[in-house]
């Protein structure tokens, strides 16, 4: 039995990914420097020395400019202000949110302020009333104000009241 180092038909070897975050960047094409003016001038006159001397198909061409090699395409650049925009737009909607929030909630604790000052004076002018109320329910006022009022204590007979009227009154009076 063979083994797959053995034969070197294993598994395609996966490549390390890049890590994230990182730009992957393409090799800039390496150009060659071109030739001085004069330096272009003796190469034309060299080559049509050598063309002289030998007729070849290739030399019977009409020289075209040798080109470098043709440059790759850059990939254009993601746009980010769309972007960008996106998300200034959305924080600056979150900042006048939290404002109009703030506002709002300053002006509940204002009104919050007036509405506790206004139960405190409820609750003085109440307790002020019950206060007058007990004074006015003492014996002592109580009987001042009937004597103004032309009634007289009548101490000679006992008024008792009982639950059952004058009826059960007569009953005990007839046993």
């Amino acid at each position: 039995m063979t083994t797959e180092q053995e034969t070197g038909r294993g598994a395609p070897v996966r490549r390390v990914a890049q890590k994230t975050g990182t730009r992957r960047t393409t090799p800039q094409p390496r150009t060659t420097p071109r030739p001085r003016p004069a330096a272009r001038a003796e190469a034309d006159v060299k080559t049509a020395r050598a063309g002289a001397r030998a007729k070849s198909p290739a030399a019977e061409r009409p020289a075209t400019p040798r080109r470098g090699p043709a440059p790759r395409r850059v990939p254009a650049r993601r746009q980010r202000a769309p972007f960008v925009l996106l998300v200034v737009g959305l924080l600056c909607g979150g900042l006048v949110s939290l404002l109009l929030l703030n506002t709002m909630l300053a002006q509940d604790a204002i009104t919050d302020a007036s509405l506790r000052k206004e139960i405190s004076v409820a609750r003085l002018e109440n307790e002020k009333i019950n206060l007058e109320y007990q004074r006015k329910t003492q014996p002592n006022v109580l009987a001042e104000m009937a004597e103004k009022q032309g009634q007289h204590r009548d101490w000679d007979e006992v008024n008792s009241w009982t639950s059952a009227g004058d009826q059960a009154s007569r009953v005990d009076t007839e046993r």
